[in-house]
């Protein structure tokens, strides 16, 4: 009887082909099942600010339209300081696994990288970016208690006093900040700036008229403005008129265009998350804000959509605000404290 003995080179390589044939067959098994069981846990959504400041008021519509989209729960984690960086860079050293994401904005992921020299992260090649929430105006504003009832008048009473007015914003490297350093050099006055954790404490300090005025996010303030609330608003640095508060004038409007600034915020991850669980994430983040409630929640606040961004739309985005704040950081003179 004839058989056919299989040449020992020939052996070793059926041997080696069996073996990754197998490998293959187990990977193709094993990465569907993995994408499909993410998320198996909640998920954390890092703050670099404290507690009811923007960050919240454009998540908190939005929180269980993603939940309901990822089937867990999203839970806001605040890390504040350093305006906004040290959240950033929690997140930036986090592993890139869908479990961690951070709600970020123009101070910790733009004008940080000119104002800290010894920052633990890259603003923009540090973050897989997921999707854009939208832009706010620059807001400034007073206590309605004070005699300074425009914007000429606090420039007078600037002028009468340098350096006795005082501003609060989200902290150092914020865009508040950095507007804020603006204001004086375009008005020629001398403005004290007052670094806080987040929105809430500069309005807190505001409430308690422990200083003169707040440069700060639009959204995170707006309930506060008159007539229902104790703030007396003095101009908005947007292009043109805030939809949600119309009747606040622009600093173009007041004789000040170089005073033109948006605070966007955007939602990322750490560098090097899944393609595909990206996409998952802009895609609910999308829906959720395409929903009328959502929408008009965030039409209250006064959040402007910066439209449907791309992952490689938001960096490009993010690397020309970064080149953009570099010079103005400069030219300032602003330090970190």
């Amino acid at each position: 009887m004839c058989r056919n003995i299989p040449h020992p080179i020939a052996r070793r390589a059926l041997a080696v082909f069996s073996v990754t044939a197998l490998l293959a067959l187990l990977l193709a098994n094993a990465m569907p099942a993995a994408a499909q069981s993410w998320p198996a846990k909640p998920i954390r959504l890092v703050s670099p600010f404290v507690a009811g400041g923007a960050v919240d008021l454009i998540v908190r519509p939005m929180q269980p339209h993603y939940e309901k989209a990822l089937g867990q729960p999203v839970v806001i984690e605040y890390r504040p300081g350093a305006g906004g960086s040290i959240g950033a860079a929690v997140v930036a050293k986090e592993r890139p696994d869908g479990y961690t994401l951070l709600g970020t904005t123009t101070g910790p992921n733009a004008v940080a990288q000119s104002l800290f020299p010894d920052l633990p992260y890259h603003v923009a090649k540090s973050f897989s970016w997921i999707a854009a929430w939208g832009g706010f105006p620059i807001l400034i504003a007073v206590h309605n208690q004070t005699p300074i009832r425009s914007l000429k008048d606090m420039m007078d009473a600037a002028r009468a006093k340098p350096g006795s007015l005082t501003y609060g914003t989200s902290g150092i490297g914020s865009v508040g900040h950095l507007a804020g350093v603006l204001v004086g050099m375009e008005t020629k006055v001398d403005i004290s700036h007052v670094g806080f954790k987040g929105a809430g404490d500069a309005q807190r300090s505001l409430l308690g008229q422990e200083i003169t005025m707040l440069i700060n996010t639009l959204g995170a303030h707006i309930a506060q403005l008159e007539p229902k609330g104790p703030f007396r608003p003095l101009a908005v640095t947007s292009a043109q008129r805030a939809a949600a508060a119309p009747q606040i004038p622009t600093m173009t409007e007041l004789g000040y265009p170089g005073v033109t600034v948006t605070n966007w915020f955007m939602l990322a991850g750490p560098a090097g998350m899944p393609p595909d669980m990206v996409k998952r994430l802009g895609d609910a983040t999308y829906a959720a804000m395409r929903e009328p409630a959502v929408r008009a929640a965030h039409a209250q606040i006064g959040l402007e959509s910066l439209g449907e961004l791309t992952p490689q739309q938001m960096f490009a985005f993010v690397t020309r605000e970064a080149e953009r704040w570099a010079p103005v950081v400069k030219a300032s003179g602003a330090k970190a404290e």
